[in-house]
């Protein structure tokens, strides 16, 4: 008599996953055109205005490692739920803190939880589907992701005007609750049962042997490296684009061709994934950011920069990001094996690690009044990345 076929558990929403990933974005673009009417409301000094959008950020990158070891051990949808549970909650506190402290405080859990759906997201694509496949609908997942900061910056200014910086905070909480209703609801649990757990006092062994992994460590040096410059460019490129006479607004549309270009990327990425590979895919992307980025090198060195043309470049520099981010990501947890949970959480802390030190050196090097020395600076991080995704390409051919 034949055994029964092992039922598969069903695919995940992939609209459930982009939110939960998307959701550290929604915190930081939808808030930031309300700090200045949130520090009015609330007598903050600038640092403590600064700090309610870097307590986030801080805590986003912490976050992702301790959620993704934790899911390791007792599932990815419990963690999904009770981080996506704390998003809301702090969500609601920060909506309704009357004092600057209160505020940074509930932001530390908003980051907290938004780190936990974000390195959910990513790694339940991991766990259910194929390896080329993961690559496109993590494409997928970026795209969507793509749009919020696209959104966020265009839209964020209007909706503190007219619903107040707590209207925004609103909003997070609105997409919050959303990612964790239909996580209680609609999501399996997708961890491998049959790998066992890491026991507790391993868990930093488990860290020690990725960063030592070559095929994990290039692939998540690629990713960060592109994600890196994107931010640190969206903190010194407003000090020239006002140098070339341009208004805040005006800046804001000529930068949001980044995340539309990367929006545009990760389109190409989910067909080109399954020809070519991701290793391919991601290599080709990371030579096209230093082509994009030795455009802007080229253009600040002989002052011939003009909005128009920044803007081509960073549209540039975005669609080869679409192609980079999402398959050096599953090529990063793939090379974890059974530790993928914890290939996520230190990708992305690497990730934002990586974003808020750049960007603090080419600024303290003196980057917001050197154009030519802050864009250097980042085709530096990118040809870095290049050497890296060539790397990874021959050490995943040399491992298949």
């Amino acid at each position: 008599m034949n055994a029964p076929p092992v039922a598969r558990p069903a695919l995940p929403p992939i609209w459930v996953l982009a939110l939960a990933v998307s959701g550290a974005n929604v915190g930081i673009s939808i808030l930031s055109p309300a700090i200045p009417d949130m520090r009015a409301s609330l007598m903050a000094t600038a640092d403590e205005a600064q700090l309610v959008l870097g307590a986030f950020m801080v805590m986003l990158g912490l976050g992702q490692l301790g959620a993704g070891t934790l899911s390791d051990r007792i599932g990815r949808r419990p963690v999904l739920v009770y981080g996506s549970l704390l998003f809301t909650l702090s969500g609601l506190g920060a909506m309704m803190a009357t004092s600057v402290e209160l505020l940074i405080a509930m932001r530390v859990l908003q980051g907290a939880g938004a780190a936990t759906c974000m390195a959910m997201g990513r790694v339940i694509i991991s766990d259910s589907f194929k390896s080329t496949e993961a690559g496109r609908q993590m494409s997928t997942i970026t795209m969507f992701q793509s749009v919020v900061p696209l959104l966020g910056f265009a839209f964020g200014g209007m909706l503190a005007d007219l619903v107040g910086w707590r209207g925004s905070v609103g909003l997070m909480v609105a997409t919050a609750s959303i990612v964790f209703l239909a996580s209680l609801l609609l999501l399996a649990e997708s961890r491998d049962r049959s790998i066992p757990p890491v026991p507790a006092a391993r868990i930093l062994g488990v860290y020690g042997r990725l960063i030592v992994t070559p095929l994990f460590i290039t692939n998540a040096a690629l990713s960060a490296s592109v994600t890196a410059a994107f931010f640190a460019m969206g903190g010194f490129l407003p000090y020239e684009f006002k140098r070339l006479g341009a208004t805040a607004f005006e800046f804001g549309l000529y930068f949001s061709a980044t995340p539309f270009g990367y929006m545009v990327g990760n389109s190409f990425s989910r067909s080109l994934g399954p020809r070519f590979g991701l290793d391919r895919v991601a290599y080709g992307g990371s030579l096209s950011s230093v082509v994009a980025m030795s455009g802007l090198v080229a253009a600040a060195a002989a002052d011939v920069g003009s909005q128009l043309l920044i803007s081509v470049f960073l549209f540039a520099y975005g669609v080869a990001n679409g192609l980079v981010v999402a398959n050096a990501l599953v090529g990063a947890i793939r090379a974890a094996g059974p530790h993928s949970g914890a290939a996520t959480g230190l990708c992305g802390a690497v990730q934002m690690g990586a974003s808020a030190a750049l960007g603090s050196i080419i600024i303290a090097l003196g980057g917001d009044t050197d154009f030519v020395l802050a864009i250097s600076i980042c085709w530096l991080v990118t040809a870095s990345g290049a050497w890296c995704g060539r790397s990874a390409l021959k050490r995943g051919a040399a491992a298949s």
